[in-house]
């Protein structure tokens, strides 16, 4: 009579220790990764920068195109961008602003800025006036 293999008299494949081994490993790495990531991140403010873009709209005027970016590795909250538009022979100064609920670290959002005058010709300044830590 042949004796028959249980389950439990078989030894582990060659594969199965390979399998379990590279799953080892791979924890291992997320820990480490974890771990590096938690103990050397810098955080800091965010770094807001705001540009305007060249996109002029003949259907919108009134209307300045910008993007703001986020180069830092901190998301900026409750972002505040504000336009001022000196009208050229006048010593007036109009302004408009948007507000961004966030812009997340290293990351551009775009928006519009609406003046009650053309912006076509005209000197603008554009800036970042604050933000909230989220």
């Amino acid at each position: 009579m042949s004796r028959k293999k249980t389950v439990a008299d078989a030894s582990p494949h060659v594969v199965e220790w390979v399998v379990g081994f590279m799953s080892t490993l791979l924890v291992v790495a997320m820990i480490g990764f974890i771990g590096f990531e938690v103990f050397s991140e810098e955080g800091g403010p965010p770094r807001l920068a705001v540009s305007m873009l060249d996109q002029r709209s003949k259907a919108a005027p009134n209307e300045l195109l910008f993007e703001i970016a986020n180069s830092a590795d901190t998301t900026a909250a409750a972002v505040v961008v504000r336009g001022e538009l000196h009208i050229r022979g006048s010593a007036d100064v109009e302004t408009s602003e948007a507000q961004f609920d966030y812009v997340p670290a290293h990351s551009k959002a775009r928006g519009a800025l609406i003046f009650s005058t053309p912006v076509e010709g005209e000197n603008v300044a554009i800036r970042v006036v604050g933000y909230a830590d989220p």
